[in-house]
């Protein structure tokens, strides 16, 4: 017999209207996020160039709606411009465009507005410095915008005004970017890299100091790649065995050796075997482990590092006590963080008002923006994880449609407690889980990949 759990606020009567955050990318000077209802969302310095896609090519202290779709799937913030995919994998550019950055032909400067880039369909993209990588459905690799240091990866240092294929390869799984780099990861867990390769930051990991590295080139010294994390100095990769791997510049003991030696090979950062989620940004680095728990070390100006303080740190240290944490979003200046309920933290420099409280004022530890109670129309848009029966009894089978490569469930109960977690190893499977030890209520399954929040459902348990 189960034991009743009663909530105080069922999740069927909850408003639809709360800012439930579902994914957050945060550029240098702004801020862009989506809604678990499909909306997108901005805030930050604008710029004149439109960096939020609101039209008004204004800042704005609080978020503003880009316009009206509800099916944005994902999005990513690059210094000036952005790009976003729906559900239908159609990708849309914003913001700054003097180098060809939004991929979409035009010679205008800057576009206030989404715009559509193509009609091919796209798997992932990732934001640099006037420049953007992706990877359509078909595994293929694009690069596009400016390419004075070969970080379009198509062998020139031509700017490319629209996306050019890379090579020939359809087993890209994942890409990030920063400034005049990009690291990309294959289906088969090699790590690729390409782009300015300055001597003290060497991208390759290997210890070879050629300037530009113009397509992309293996880092044969690292294998078995599950997710990574580019910063302008030094990078970051998660293995799939839960290890931290780290190399580049040291500067404020950004690779979290305890030391500011620049490491040219990939080495592993500590012993632990939980990581789950990087990121990285500047001369600073973020982790979440599997327990939920926020990790931070390197530079902490302005207290970008959450930790109370603007005192560096030499090694990986755990911000706060909460074992929520979902994912997390840096720049130079400010930080952006979601919980597993939905809900909004921010803190370091807010004098590009990336916070979005309506304040331009700082502080060193994690803000609460906005909290969030999520609704059933918060789960209604996402197909690729069906749960049945639901309601459900004595067991449910949850089924996946997700891209290929291992991914992991998680269940929480509405006060963000986790209850069970698996991985998932089949992108076609059905998995079916014993509701025994689970109490009568409503619950929230999530999906990631890649330490990412894909989607989210919810189950009644009767």
């Amino acid at each position: 017999m189960k034991k009743f759990l009663l909530y105080t606020i069922l999740l069927n009567t909850i408003t639809t209207n709360a800012q439930c955050w579902e994914s957050i990318a945060n550029g240098e000077k702004h801020v862009m996020a989506i809604q678990t209802n499909g909306t997108l969302w901005g805030w930050g310095s604008g710029g004149s160039v439109g960096f939020i896609g609101d039209g008004s090519g204004w800042s704005s202290n609080t978020p503003v709606q880009v316009g009206t779709a509800t099916d944005w799937k994902s999005v990513t913030a690059g210094w000036q411009h952005s790009h976003a995919i729906k559900d239908n994998g159609t990708l849309w550019g914003w913001g700054g465009n003097d180098a060809g950055n939004l991929g979409v032909g035009s010679t205008a400067l800057f576009s206030l507005i989404p715009i559509q880039v193509g009609t091919q369909t796209w798997k992932t993209v990732a934001a640099g410095t006037r420049f953007s990588i992706g990877i359509r459905t078909d595994g293929t690799l694009w690069g596009w915008g400016l390419n004075d240091n070969g970080m379009v990866g198509d062998g020139t240092t031509i700017n490319r005004s629209v996306p050019v294929l890379i090579n020939s390869s359809t087993n890209w799984k994942m890409v990030r970017s920063n400034q005049a780099r990009s690291m990309a990861i294959k289906e088969d867990g090699t790590l690729w890299a390409w782009g300015l390769n300055a001597p003290a930051f060497g991208i390759t990991g290997e210890g070879g100091f050629q300037n530009v590295v113009s397509v992309p080139t293996q880092v044969n010294t690292i294998t078995d790649c599950k997710t990574l994390a580019v910063g302008p100095f030094h990078y970051l990769v998660i293995k799939n065995d839960g290890t931290l791997w780290a190399w580049g510049g040291g500067d404020n003991s950004m690779l979290g050796f305890g030391n500011t030696n620049s490491v040219f090979l990939p080495t592993q950062v500590g012993t632990d075997t939980d990581w789950a989620f990087i990121e990285a940004d500047s001369k600073s680095s973020f982790g979440i482990k599997t327990n939920g728990t926020l990790w931070a070390w390197g530079e902490n100006w302005n207290g970008r590092l959450g930790n109370g303080t603007t005192t560096d740190l030499l090694v990986p240290t755990q911000i706060g006590t909460s074992t929520d944490w979902a994912s997390v979003s840096t720049s130079y200046n400010a930080t952006v963080a979601l919980k597993t309920d939905g809900s909004l933290f921010a803190w370091g420099n807010n004098g590009f008002i990336q916070y979005g409280n309506g304040t331009s004022t700082s502080q060193s530890t994690p803000l609460l923006i906005t909290t969030c109670n999520l609704g059933t129309a918060d789960f209604d848009k996402n197909q690729g994880l069906i749960l049945y029966p639901n309601p459900a009894t004595d067991k449910v089978n949850i089924r996946f449609e997700t891209p290929q490569g291992e991914s992991q469930v998680e269940i929480y109960d509405l006060t963000g407690r986790l209850i069970s977690s698996f991985t998932n190893t089949d992108n076609q499977g059905v998995y079916e889980l014993d509701l025994a030890p689970m109490a009568t209520g409503v619950y929230v399954v999530i999906l990631r990949q890649g330490g990412f929040v894909l989607m989210q459902r919810k189950l009644q348990v009767n």
